[in-house]
């Protein structure tokens, strides 16, 4: 499963990129061929979109980005489908918490979370201020030089103002102050939003900001069974659901219910429950018939 974070940093001949500390922002064309795949970041991101359309499918449902559209993306994953009338265009700005957290303690030291959205993509209103904003970051794309750091991280808190004050984005407003009263990032929620993907116990426990060693042991806490168990159980039971109620090939159904692959989901499953994922299928839809 490709690390987005990861991608992005390591290949900046082919991502167009400015960073400061964890933070950075790039425009990029994205030219890839494959129909649907899967990313995930341990960093929040925020999209606009300049050219172009792309659907990104979560577990809370599918939101579809065209030009001009703003959303903050939180760390986890998503399958991403691509379409190819046009070249998707987008500028991106990515953050982790710690920034987030720095940032409300200048701009918003005495403000309360209303209600902490649960969404795993949140949109964002647009208005003049921001669409000036987002044309004031394209020439430095063009430029041959280096913005300094200090411009760079004013950007970040530039664009974090220009959100905030809009009453019409309560939700991420809302989002960003939840996260200062939280020690950690709660393993519920990381969990609960991204089982369904190919990620290893690491890449959970950089998403909750833990170590490998106190993610096992908190997850143990809180759900009495080890992370493995309780995945796996999970993904299989998404894959039973999906087998049942979609049209999926059976290689879909595993792909979107995170498995490596076929072969491997298909084994697992007949381990689990006797049958192969088609049997599985056959027999539950004539079940389902004949109570009808």
């Amino acid at each position: 499963m490709i690390n987005y974070y990861e991608l992005v940093k390591n290949n900046p001949d082919y991502f167009k990129q400015f960073s400061c500390k964890d933070l950075l922002f790039l425009n990029y064309d994205c030219p890839v061929k494959e129909k649907k795949l899967a990313k995930w970041s341990e960093h929040h991101y925020i999209y606009y979109v300049l050219s172009g359309k792309k659907t990104l499918h979560t577990l809370d449902g599918s939101v579809t980005l065209t030009t001009g559209s703003i959303a903050l993306v939180k760390k986890g994953a998503c399958i991403i489908e691509q379409f190819y009338e046009e070249p998707f265009c987008i500028v991106v700005f990515i953050m982790p918490d710690s920034f987030i957290l720095s940032f409300l303690k200048d701009y918003a030291p005495g403000e309360k979370a209303a209600a902490n959205s649960t969404s795993q993509i949140i949109p964002v209103s647009d208005d003049v201020m921001i669409r000036a904003f987002y044309q004031s970051i394209i020439p430095y794309f063009v430029s041959t030089e280096q913005p300094p750091e200090e411009i760079l991280e004013l950007k970040f808190k530039e664009l974090l103002l220009h959100i905030l004050h809009n009453p019409e984005n309560a939700e991420l407003k809302n989002f960003f102050l939840s996260l200062r009263d939280q020690v950690d990032s709660p393993i519920q929620e990381i969990m609960e939003k991204n089982y369904a993907y190919n990620l290893g116990i690491g890449d959970y426990a950089r998403m909750t900001n833990r170590s490998v060693s106190s993610f096992k042991r908190d997850f143990q806490t809180l759900y009495k069974t080890t992370p493995g168990r309780w995945i796996m159980d999970k993904k299989l039971a998404l894959a039973k659901r999906r087998l049942v109620e979609s049209g999926e090939s059976i290689a879909s159904v595993a792909f979107e219910s995170g498995f490596e692959n076929t072969a491997h989901f298909s084994r697992l499953f007949k381990q689990k429950t006797g049958i192969t994922p088609m049997e599985y299928r056959k027999k539950t839809v004539v079940q389902l018939l004949s109570a009808v």
